[in-house]
């Protein structure tokens, strides 16, 4: 019996405009919730290509008439640096900095040729969902254009229960603009693809209610040749919510920044930019014998997935002295993998102060960019982190201060990464600051990874 596969994915188009289209200008800008603070790609030139993307639409009528008519019409607003292309023949990397295929699920084989060679000589693609699984004819073909663009990765459908959310299970570009662990629940259906292995930054969620991840992954990021490739399970047309759209609005954007090597900015989770944070809490009253291995393997777990995720490890401790050994351990080892270890009080007013925080980052030159912060709380905010993602390797990097007397944010920077963490001077209320960022790109061919 030939799996079934999610429904068709045009309303992309919306998030794309959205990120595009800001009236014109060339700086683009999303506000995003409190919880997470505002964000801003860097600014490009109109000629620039990275700054140039391509929406294929495919060429039957069932497909591109969702995209041909209104209000698809509208949402694109004449900007031309949003082009809807129908062939993959000729694309470029000179010319367009990424392409997003919204509805891949009748890719052919020789425009699946034509997006290799795109990427092999440096362009960027996102793809979303089930790829090239049918004919022309709607007749199943199988996975097997999906497998060899996802380099070899093994496509899972699923059933409609395991298909209900996607969870921000592990830290990294793609899941950067979510809140960590954040869920996003979703329109499930029979079908709708994952792949198989478990270290992706978003994952299908169990639909349990302590959120675990099945092992399946919702994303994929992988580089062809000179180029890079982003496979995202669904677009924000399968979000169940308007909240949950805009949150695969954001991993959409973040997407289309990997992939065409823009820069993007995020406040760090936690103070001082620790990797992830945790409290400690009594639990009631305890019934039963304490099983002290299992609590440990409990503890263990819970920490490993807040590192994973940058999350938060909430800890209950249980009030019989036998498990003071399990706490001191706990304590020990939160220590040494430099969490931030916060009591309930601490850990409201860290997030609302966070949530005061606004970063923006515009390019100034080919290897120079200006990232500008501004604390909108009434009280000054101390323990402030940027993470700044150049999305290409770099050699070496330095920053200043814009201003004259301006304290100069720490630079923490590893040669071949690609990004780094501006760790910010005390932010005096109501106020703002800039700086500037230049860098020098590794060699070509030369990368180490993407320490994120």
């Amino acid at each position: 019996m030939k799996p079934p596969e999610g429904s068709l994915y045009r309303p992309i188009l919306w998030s794309l405009a959205l990120l595009f289209g800001a009236a014109g200008l060339l700086l683009m800008i999303q506000t995003i919730s409190a919880e997470i603070g505002p964000f801003r790609f860097a600014e490009l030139g109109a000629r620039d290509p990275r700054s140039r993307v391509g929406l294929w639409v495919a060429a039957d009528a069932e497909r591109s008439a969702g995209a041909h008519g209104e209000p698809w019409g509208a949402m694109f607003g004449g900007d031309e640096r949003v082009l809807e292309i129908s062939s993959l023949a000729a694309l470029d990397p000179a010319a367009l900095g990424a392409v997003v295929l919204p509805e891949p699920r009748a890719l052919g084989s020789s425009d699946a040729a034509a997006l290799s060679a795109y990427l092999v000589a440096g362009g960027g693609a996102v793809l979303t969902g089930s790829v090239g699984v049918r004919g022309a004819d709607g007749a199943w073909r199988g996975y097997d254009v999906m497998r060899g663009l996802l380099g070899g990765a093994e496509p899972v459908p699923l059933d409609a229960t395991g298909a209900e959310a996607l969870l921000a299970s592990r830290r990294g570009v793609l899941s950067s603009l979510l809140v960590p662990r954040e869920r996003i629940a979703i329109r499930a259906e029979p079908g709708l693809p994952a792949v198989a292995g478990g270290d992706a930054e978003l994952a299908w969620a169990a639909a349990s209610a302590d959120g675990e991840s099945m092992g399946l992954g919702a994303s994929l990021r992988r580089s062809v040749g000179r180029g890079r490739l982003v496979w995202l399970a669904v677009g924000p047309e399968r979000a169940a919510r308007d909240a949950d759209a805009r949150a695969l609005g954001r991993v959409l954007r973040a997407a289309v920044a990997w992939v065409a090597r823009l820069p993007l900015v995020e406040v760090l989770p936690w103070p001082g930019g620790a990797p992830f944070a945790a409290t400690i809490e009594p639990r009631g009253e305890d019934v039963g014998p304490l099983d002290a291995t299992a609590l440990r393997f409990a503890v263990a777990s819970e920490l490993d997935a807040a590192e994973a995720s940058a999350g938060l490890a909430r800890l209950r401790a249980p009030s019989r002295a036998a498990a003071q050994d399990v706490v001191a351990d706990a304590t020990s080892e939160l220590a040494q993998r430099g969490a931030w270890l916060a009591t309930r009080s601490e850990l409201a007013s860290w997030t609302r102060q966070r949530s005061s925080i606004e970063a923006t980052v515009r390019r100034a030159g080919p290897q120079r960019l200006v990232v500008a912060v501004t604390n909108r709380a009434p009280d000054a905010v101390r323990g402030v982190v940027l993470r700044l993602y150049l999305n290409e390797n770099a050699r070496s990097a330095s920053v200043e201060a814009t201003q004259l007397l301006q304290a100069t944010p720490v630079l923490r920077f590893r040669a071949g990464a690609e990004s780094l963490d501006l760790a910010l001077p005390d932010l005096a209320r109501r106020a703002s600051a800039a700086f500037t960022l230049d860098y020098e790109p590794a060699a070509a061919g030369s990368t180490r990874g993407d320490p994120s």
